[in-house]
């Protein structure tokens, strides 16, 4: 039997017997399962269970009205459509599985973080948010002096490439207002509203997921992710808040 084709299928979606017993019953081409049983070198009492569970997952097949079984294996071209299909199921009921998950295993965790290629990583949490939507209070040209112009383009063109949009609140004065950064854009894929500058009192606070990060970059220079859904919910509705009183334009 081949030991290298036995350890894939068992490493990615059988199990090691499973996976003994399918390659014996393409080796045969279809048999009955003591045969099989004996290819696979499994118990025979242990190979009626595994080959009924091959059957269940769409493995194996046969004919329902012989006096004995005899078991025919899928031709493996047909299992890649056959996982596609579970693939597709699964993905039906993963917003609920999620939920689920979260009621009762989602504790708060924090992660600090210093210096620039620190804080750095908190941008790259954020391009991995699953809701597509980053919201921002932050000042761009603290931000922009903080990274370089270098990065944080490439930074946006990642996020525009993931097809995640950013929500921003920016200072009224005193920050940058250029076709790249500060002022909405359908190209940068990003919403903008204007506050007073004594709202921010960080270079930026971003609320993605379940999930927020702040920095202080100008004199502290450290950041940190809050994962809590409480929280993050929380801060949610204060941007919320704060985007209905803002301002379209940064003169108004």
């Amino acid at each position: 039997m081949n030991e290298k084709l036995e350890k894939v299928l068992s490493k990615t979606i059988l199990t090691s017997k499973q996976a003994k017993i399918y390659l014996a019953c393409l080796e045969l081409g279809e048999a009955k399962a003591p045969e099989i049983a004996k290819k696979a070198e499994i118990k025979r009492t242990t190979a009626y269970g595994i080959l009924e569970e091959l059957v269940n997952l769409g493995f194996l097949s046969y004919n329902p009205g012989a006096k004995a079984k005899v078991f025919r294996p899928q031709n493996p071209n047909a299992l890649l459509g056959l996982l596609e299909d579970q693939k597709d199921e699964l993905g039906k009921i993963l917003p609920g599985l999620e939920s689920l998950y979260q009621t009762h295993n989602i504790r708060p965790r924090f992660q600090f973080f210093e210096g620039k290629e620190g804080i750095k990583r908190i941008f790259e949490d954020a391009l991995s948010c699953q809701s597509k939507k980053i919201y921002q209070i932050i000042k761009v040209k603290e931000w922009i002096e903080f990274f370089g112009s270098k990065y944080a383009l490439s930074y946006m063109e990642t996020r525009v490439k993931k097809g995640i949009t950013a929500f921003d609140l920016h200072p009224k004065s005193g920050d940058i207002y250029d076709e790249n950064y500060g002022r909405e854009s359908e190209k940068w894929q990003r919403k903008v509203k204007y506050l007073p500058p004594l709202v921010f009192h960080v270079s930026f606070i971003m609320i993605y997921d379940n999930k927020v990060a702040m920095a202080a970059t100008k004199k502290e220079n450290f950041g940190f992710i809050l994962e809590s859904k409480e929280f993050s919910n929380a801060l949610r509705s204060y941007f919320e808040l704060m985007w209905q009183l803002g301002s379209k334009d940064p003169e108004e």
